[in-house]
């Protein structure tokens, strides 16, 4: 029996094109079995196959094509990437440490454990002890597999089961749809949180989502929470932690905590990170939940793509006290194993308490002086931000420039951005936020002269839209001023068709209130 399946393209890696965008962005993230305006044909695949065919991103072929052609002094028509998740701020100080960490010991051709060697998971666990975990990480409690998307395809497997649905705050890192889904056919339920200052969902909003959810034929099995948060840079206070761990136990969910940015914090807020191990550490000390019950639902997913700047190493762990999954891991681990020669030199890296201190303490540093740049350009222009204190993110509000409140209009705004300025960013659609205009802005994947051109580019491109709408708005007004002799309500009908724009879109300053962090 054949499938019908998107027809794969003819950019490098045969990626599915889609022909509504262009090779731009398709209409939504986490695509679907001939998706709207993709090319399909027949397929000796299997369904299962067959769904892996759609690109895991709506966005990929401009990221491969900024990779292709990017920006330089040599080449200044290239394109500035701006919408992935990596940085080049700190690979100068990895690059010498991991040269001199590469010794072959006689046994590194041998099968290891495919849970993870012994000795990289102690180097780790003392590592995610020391800097941010706040409680004693044993190694016998890391699992670790290649990349954090690894892990979390093999948590998914573990936990759910096909057609059964995971929560998770919105908006939210666009590929979280297909770590669970294109294997394990979990059905992500993104929630969209009222508070537009925290993006922190309530208590009351998570049981309206689950019994959403019950109500469509879906039994929720995970809550996903990303802390510091990608696409916002944000954290989660623990009083909130503990309300939507005990909410989501109650329920009985396992809790996935991402960690991945715990070590790029900065700003004025970076003290309110806590651990989801250490607040469940304090909610079993509160007698409020047993420790059994933490054990086997609350786990912590990190990596060394992120806060060590190593994505090409492919190294990610799960922290996990349950021992069905530790022992489920023992056995399928091999399936995501890490080369026994990079967990050696990670090993050796890690082992060195006064390198890795120097290394967050520098790579924190750099972040930031990152941030503050971008920023200040965006303040300079009159842009609107959210404030962010860790990972590499800057979510930006570009509602007011939108030609409709639409998601249409988003994509084309996108696309106008990608023409005009050659920089390609996120859309908030792809991160399932629920209002048109947001854009993830990822900073550091260059330089700081390099994202100082970048800067400059967006703001004027800003200032060149705000005009535009501004002579647009006064023409309208005029028309309608000389045929109705209403002004007012000539007013009023410009505004209306333009999208007003929400309250919550004031001008943010960074490190602003520490509510906005």
């Amino acid at each position: 029996m054949s499938v019908e399946c998107p027809v794969p393209g003819e950019l490098p890696g045969d990626e599915v094109v889609d022909s509504k965008a262009d090779g731009g962005v398709a209409a939504g993230a986490g695509g679907k079995e001939g998706a709207q305006g993709t090319a399909v044909r027949k397929t000796s695949l299997s369904s299962r196959g067959a769904r892996a065919l759609v690109p895991f991103s709506p966005y990929i072929n401009a990221v491969n094509k900024a990779k292709e052609e990017p920006y330089s002094e040599k080449t200044p028509d290239g394109y500035f990437l701006m919408a992935q998740a990596e940085t080049i701020l700190t690979f100068d100080l990895i690059h010498e440490k991991i040269k001199s960490c590469r010794e072959v010991p006689q046994t590194i051709g041998l099968y290891g454990n495919f849970r993870g060697g012994q000795r990289l998971r102690q180097a780790i666990a003392k590592m995610m002890q020391r800097t941010f975990m706040g409680v004693e990480v044993e190694p016998l409690h890391i699992c670790i597999s290649s990349g954090v998307t690894a892990v979390l395809d093999l948590f998914f497997f573990a936990t759910c089961s096909a057609g059964e649905g995971c929560f998770i705050p919105a908006p939210y890192f666009p590929a979280f749809d297909n770590d669970m889904s294109i294997r394990n056919e979990v059905i992500p339920i993104p929630i969209q949180p009222r508070d537009t200052r925290s993006y922190i969902p309530t208590t009351v909003e998570m049981e309206e989502a689950f019994t959403a959810a019950q109500a469509k034929g879906i039994r929720p099995r995970v809550l996903l929470l990303t802390n510091p948060g990608n696409p916002l840079g944000t954290l989660y206070p623990e009083a909130t932690l503990k309300e939507l761990l005990l909410w989501a136990i109650n329920h009985e969910l396992h809790v996935l905590s991402d960690e991945i940015y715990a070590n790029s914090k900065f700003g004025s807020s970076v003290s309110e990170f806590v651990s989801i191990e250490k607040v469940a550490s304090h909610l079993v000390a509160e007698g409020r939940l047993p420790q059994w019950l933490a054990e086997e639902r609350v786990h912590t997913a990190y990596g060394m793509s992120k806060d060590f700047g190593m994505n090409g190493f492919r190294v990610g762990c799960l922290h996990t006290k349950n021992k069905q999954l530790l022992a489920f891991w023992q056995n399928i681990g091999m399936f995501a194993a890490v080369s026994n020669d990079t967990q050696h030199a990670l090993s050796v890296m890690l082992e060195d308490d006064k390198f890795v201190d120097s290394y967050v303490s520098e790579n924190k540093r750099r972040l930031k002086v990152s941030y503050d740049l971008l920023t200040s350009a965006f303040e300079a222009a009159g842009m609107h931000y959210q404030p962010a204190c860790a990972a590499m993110f800057c979510w930006l509000d570009l509602r007011s420039i939108l030609a409709l409140p639409t998601f249409e209009a988003e994509r084309l705004l996108w696309r106008e951005i990608l023409d005009t300025c050659k920089i390609v960013i996120t859309p908030g659609e792809a991160c399932h936020y629920g209002e048109p205009g947001f854009f993830r802005v990822c900073y550091a994947a260059m330089p700081p002269e390099q994202l100082s051109v970048a800067c400059d580019r967006l703001a004027a491109f800003w200032k060149k839209k705000v005009a535009e709408r501004e002579r647009g708005n006064g023409e309208e007004k005029g028309e309608e001023g000389e045929g109705t002799g209403k002004g007012g309500e000539g007013e009023k009908g410009a505004e209306d068709a333009a999208g007003s724009e929400a309250p919550s879109s004031r001008k943010r300053k960074a490190e602003g209130d520490p509510e906005d962090a």
